[in-house]
């Protein structure tokens, strides 16, 4: 919630999806997970992770870059303030310490129906928007309705295979799936995140379009102040319905969060160090590691800390290839191409060895493929021995490590055979095809000066192999334009997959059906019956161990296909912050837990405000002139 997302990931984290006909075989339960049983049994005080004696109060000020104009995330029009979704109540919260488990917040139960065909939700008695009236399932069915007709495409394509949602009785509403659809526990873990919007309150308001009037909701802060483009401050409500349900003892702490939008990232910084502002999420290792460097770090008030998280990264800064184009269509180009790009020395010079080389697509998972195929991995694999690249079977996927403080000489010839034996041969310094002459060329695609960065040295070691590598710099639209037709040769993906993946997610990546459909993830273009089949089995598997045995067979056919370069992943999150707060921090979170279980320390806060005061008032003192005598001495 600290920064604003893509569209899809904003939906994702605002809501839900899909589910069909009621065939209910289980009780209703104060919670859902993925695989095996419930962390928390129904009558737990608060999640392991929170502070119930948390103190309430102050405020918490975060940055955002860029503008917004939008307090209304269904529409496609404006851009949506940071944190919007904080004033909305989810059905059913997830939590923080378990694979995947969501449990009861606004409905204080769910029913799941033994094919998955359909899931109900119970809402809580006395559940009311922030005017005082009660939340009806009348609520949920026309926010549905209503998003189905009315809302932006983004959302209108989550709710895809929802058939109908009805009511089930005086509290209780189901979702009902099309047949097409996906019938997984994913699905009803999904629409548990669902949050319902007031129908009254819209009943005079023209749905599809902007707003920056406070939207009445229901969650624990409602709007306070809009400062278009520049600020938004939301307040905690206090007398909100939900603050003694055990999802959200020891969260919402602040009386108020404050998001603060500026043009750049370097006026952020500036910001940050003045006091500005509080807490950045701070994702570029650079900045990381050099722009901090000044009193409040150097003396303890201001902290910078890179955590492990309990998440996977996902094939993250990946170089992708559009196996479309003939050229790339050949795995020994593929290859080569990937052995050209020296990590270390990047790295080093652009990352400040902050990163590791990323050898997975489920990096930091279970579904992580390590050493050689299991006897379980083989049981999926044997069929299709010769579908797949041979070494699946006959090697753990490693990359050659190059020199940090050199040119990558070794992996260059590596590469140079593996051309050749495609075709592709070097002629007076030109690297072309031995049958027709055509030079090989290779044009890169980005909007971002940090991937540009990336690039420009791995453009000029293809260069060295006689490769005509260009890079192109495209404005924000025309680059999404041409990404969404597949109109590119290579460029810089981040494909990121949860622990347990998206169905959506992870078939829109890599799917064949997906391969030529616009707007869809397959950038690569993969046409795989192997990947088709291995991607089910990961989507419908029955427990963890099946998923992540599916995922590590999976992970080997990807990677020994090389449809990209595998960038670098950061070691940790990295975040900084001046010294005023207090959170909870147990092994193996999902999140930092920031801003909700955070809390304003009242000592460290006097103690930070008297040192940034202190420093203040002597940088303002007038500078004293030297001495004669100090001047005379220095003659």
């Amino acid at each position: 919630m600290a920064h604003r997302l893509p569209i899809y990931q904003l939906i994702f984290a605002f809501l839900c999806i899909f589910v069909i006909d009621p065939v209910y075989a289980r009780p209703p339960s104060h919670g859902l997970a993925y695989f095996g049983n419930l962390r928390y049994a129904r009558d737990f005080p608060h999640f392991d992770y929170a502070n119930p004696d948390a103190p309430k109060g102050g405020r918490m000020r975060a940055a955002e870059i860029g503008t917004f104009n939008n307090l209304h995330p269904f529409v496609s029009k404006g851009i949506p303030a940071a944190g919007i979704a904080i004033i909305y109540d989810p059905l059913m919260k997830e939590s923080l310490d378990e694979l995947r488990s969501v449990y009861a917040n606004l409905a204080e139960s769910a029913e799941l129906a033994d094919d998955y065909s359909s899931v109900a939700f119970t809402l809580r008695e006395g559940a009311y928007w922030h005017d005082g009236m009660p939340i009806t399932v009348e609520d949920v069915i026309w926010t549905f309705n209503t998003i189905k007709e009315k809302a932006s495409v983004g959302w209108k394509s989550a709710y895809k295979d929802v058939l109908s949602v009805e009511a089930a009785g005086p509290r209780t509403v189901r979702f009902s799936l099309r047949k097409s659809a996906s019938q997984t526990p994913q699905l009803a873990l999904h629409i548990a995140a669902f949050r319902p919007l007031p129908k009254h309150y819209w009943k005079d308001k023209d749905f599809g379009v902007t707003t920056l009037d406070p939207p009445l909701g229901s969650g624990p802060y409602r709007v306070k102040t809009v400062d278009v483009g520049h600020r938004i401050v939301y307040e905690r409500v206090e007398n909100y319905w939900g603050k003694d349900v055990s999802t959200n003892v020891g969260h919402n702490n602040f009386d108020e969060i404050e998001f603060n939008y500026f043009l750049d990232k370097n006026l952020v910084i500036q910001a940050l160090k003045s006091g500005l502002i509080d807490y950045k999420n701070e994702p570029n290792a650079e900045d990381f590691a050099t722009a901090y460097d000044f009193w409040g770090l150097r003396e303890g008030f201001f902290i910078k800390e890179m955590l492990q998280l309990n998440l996977t990264y996902g094939m993250d800064w990946g170089i992708v290839f559009n196996t479309r184009i003939e050229k790339l269509g050949d795995v020994r180009v593929r290859e080569a191409l990937a052995l050209a790009y020296n990590f270390e020395w990047a790295n080093r010079v652009l990352w400040h060895d902050f990163k590791k080389r990323n050898i997975s697509y489920f990096i930091q998972s279970g579904l992580a493929a390590e050493g050689l195929p299991s006897a379980e991995e083989l049981v999926l694999l044997e069929p299709f021995r010769d579908q797949v690249p041979e070494r699946v079977f006959t090697h753990a996927f490693t990359l050659p490590e190059n020199d940090p403080y050199g040119r990558n000489r070794g992996t260059l010839l590596q590469a140079n055979a593996l051309l050749e034996s495609a075709g592709w041969v070097v002629k007076d310094s030109v690297r072309v095809n031995r049958n027709t002459g055509e030079p090989f060329s290779l044009e890169f695609i980005t909007s971002s000066v940090a991937e540009l960065r990336m690039l420009s040295p791995y453009a000029e070691n293809l260069k060295r192999l006689g490769i005509d590598s260009r890079l192109r710099r495209l404005d924000a639209n025309l680059m999404t334009n041409r990404v969404r037709q597949f109109d590119f040769e290579a460029m810089v993906k981040q494909i990121w997959l949860n622990n347990i993946p998206y169905a959506y997610a992870i078939r829109s990546h890599f799917q064949s059906d997906n391969a030529d459909r616009p707007n869809m993830w397959n950038y690569a273009g993969i046409k795989d019956p192997v990947v088709d089949y291995l991607i089910d089995k990961v989507v419908y598997a029955s427990s963890e161990a099946e998923m992540n045995t599916a995922g590590r067979a999976l992970d080997r056919v990807l990677l020994w296909s090389f449809y990209l370069v595998p960038g670098g992943y950061p070691g940790g999150r990295k975040f900084v912050y001046w010294d005023r707060f207090g959170s909870s921090r147990p092994e193996k979170m999902k999140s930092n837990g920031w801003p909700l279980l955070w809390w304003l320390d009242k000592e460290k806060n006097a103690r930070t405000d008297a040192a940034i005061a202190a420093f203040r008032k002597k940088s303002a003192e007038p500078k004293k002139a030297p001495s004669k005598r100090s001047v005379d001495s220095a003659d």
